[in-house]
């Protein structure tokens, strides 16, 4: 067998990194995280917005729908139900001025069908639990939990506003894999992956159809800052 005198190069199609040591490793994630720029310049114009409006984001919210549809302008009009629905839980009476923010998008299955994303700023528990909200909605074994001491106020509150979605969204199934909230974790990596759609092999949307502008809380239209 013989023996191999010279190390295997790794040249570089990309003129800007001609003089970088590579390896397959770099290759393979210079192909697969590239971004647009219309991409890049929207995640960097709505990490700038969150800073600005000092939004306190704390929820991933995924919803997934059995009945669903390949229109953004229906999810539009369901968003509108699903903003209200999650306002009146939190604000059953009058609504304050000062109330939680949300930004929804939209994203496409394969199948070309939607569901739906969304950002939730934080809430206050004590501030819910204490004020004059509506019935909420808990299965038995939570109540046995709170009882004795060992649920979070934290728990409680998501588990009442999925069962308050999957009550009053119509369209939302009753299973597990429905209604999703989790900790929003890195905003860079939500934000990132929320606009995927604007890649240059991805087709999804025309333009900036993902973000539901109206109805989300967002100050200022893409357009201005992407041209």
């Amino acid at each position: 067998m013989k023996k191999i005198t010279r190390p295997t190069e790794i040249l570089s199609i990309n003129q800007s990194l001609e003089n970088t040591d590579l390896a397959l490793w770099h290759l393979q994630k210079e192909a697969k995280y590239k971004s647009s720029k219309k991409r890049e310049k929207t995640e960097d114009w709505l990490l700038k917005e969150v800073d600005e409006m000092d939004l306190n984001f704390g929820y991933w919210i995924t919803l997934s729908f059995y009945s669903q549809v390949d229109n953004p302008v229906i999810q539009y009009l369901d968003n509108q139900h699903i903003r209200k629905v999650i306002l009146d839980f939190l604000y059953p009476h009058k609504k304050p001025k000062n109330r939680i923010r949300l930004w929804f998008f939209i994203e496409q299955h394969k199948s070309g069908l939607l569901h739906l994303h969304f950002l939730m700023e934080k809430v206050d528990y004590l501030s819910w639990l204490s004020g004059r909200n509506r019935k909420i909605i808990l299965h038995k074994t939570t109540l046995f939990n709170v009882i004795s001491n060992e649920y979070s106020l934290e728990d409680l509150f998501i588990e009442a506003l999925t069962n308050h979605l999957k009550e009053w969204v119509n369209k939302l199934g009753r299973g597990r894999k429905s209604t999703k909230i989790k900790h929003l974790g890195k905003m860079e990596k939500r934000i990132h992956y929320l606009n995927k759609s604007l890649d240059f092999n991805n087709l999804d949307f025309d333009k900036w159809q993902h973000i539901d502008f109206e109805n989300s809380d967002i100050d200022r239209p893409i357009k201005q800052q992407t041209k």
